[in-house]
């Protein structure tokens, strides 16, 4: 990297706070207890339960891929080398988002909470005008998609990249951030029982390929970027990395990565969400058909 870009990108980057590392992400206890109350949840319906077994693999699945996304080797890598840091953020906003949404998380982990905290702390909460006006607005499709993309691009800028890089309090703030908007956003493509997207599958599947686009833009930037952008030049690399490849590699491979895997996957969501919506239009046709029939018979 050339002084006049090493000196932009790093000199901004203060010592003592902004250099604080943690031994291990806090927010791994966060998805574990998502997955403990979800699981007293389903207990609490008994054989009544308001999802399908296959929604609750998908959010064990979900759950399992933020966890792993968040601890050793996945983790320590993404300290030392972009693509890895890639590969984490994917693992968390385009796998473990929407799997979690399937399973209906807020019904079931509201019921695992208790009657006592849901009582006296939950439902207050919800019942807070002014908190449910911020909910309201955040979750709104044009919001939630705005939020997402804004987030995404703000933390790959070189500067709010070092500082996740380089401190851990920052660096779970960004995840936070990630798993939040990826959160908002999946609430609009996917129905978690009892909510429902205001938005029409049509709609939906144009909601994914405007994010697809701006995730591809990003992608595509990183890739054919000449100089390294981040702060890895100054952290060793792995062995068995640096003994054939650079930093400049490293950060094509993370942006190939974006591009080609996480562009698949958009695409597979909404190849999903086109069958889902034809199956939807089938289901009201046969309705439609049988209310025909039952007046014609009267």
């Amino acid at each position: 990297m050339n002084q006049a870009l090493a000196h932009s990108f790093y000199d901004p980057l203060p010592t003592g706070i902004f250099q604080f590392k943690l031994d291990w992400d806090p927010t791994v206890l966060f998805f574990l207890l998502m997955a403990y109350f979800y699981f007293k949840g389903l207990k609490a319906f008994r054989s009544k339960l308001p999802v399908k077994r296959w929604q609750i693999y998908c959010f064990y699945v979900g759950i399992t891929s933020n966890i792993i996304a968040l601890l050793p080797p996945v983790d320590p890598l993404s300290d030392r080398l972009f693509f890895a840091h890639m590969i984490q953020h994917m693992m968390i906003m385009m796998i473990g988002a929407p799997l979690i949404i399937l399973g209906a998380p807020f019904y079931v982990i509201s019921r695992g909470l208790g009657r006592i905290p849901r009582t006296f702390f939950l439902l207050p909460l919800l019942k807070n005008r002014g908190l449910r006006a911020i909910l309201v607005f955040l979750g709104s499709p044009l919001v939630s998609l705005i939020f997402y993309n804004v987030n995404l691009w703000f933390w790959h800028i070189p500067r709010f990249y070092n500082w996740a890089l380089l401190n851990d309090i920052f660096h779970i703030v960004e995840h936070a951030l990630f798993a939040l908007s990826a959160i908002l956003l999946w609430r609009n493509i996917i129905d978690p029982y009892p909510l429902r997207s205001k938005l029409h599958m049509g709609f939906r599947i144009l909601y994914l390929a405007g994010t697809m686009a701006t995730s591809v833009g990003l992608a595509a930037f990183l890739s054919y970027h000449e100089t390294v952008l981040y702060a890895y030049e100054g952290i060793p690399m792995p062995e068995w990395w640096a003994y054939r490849w650079t930093h400049l590699d490293d950060q094509r491979l993370g942006g190939l990565i974006m591009w080609v895997p996480g562009g698949f996957l958009m695409f597979l969501y909404m190849t999903i969400t086109f069958f889902v919506w034809a199956k939807r239009e089938q289901e009201k046709d046969r309705k439609d058909l049988a209310i025909a029939k039952e007046q014609v018979s009267n």
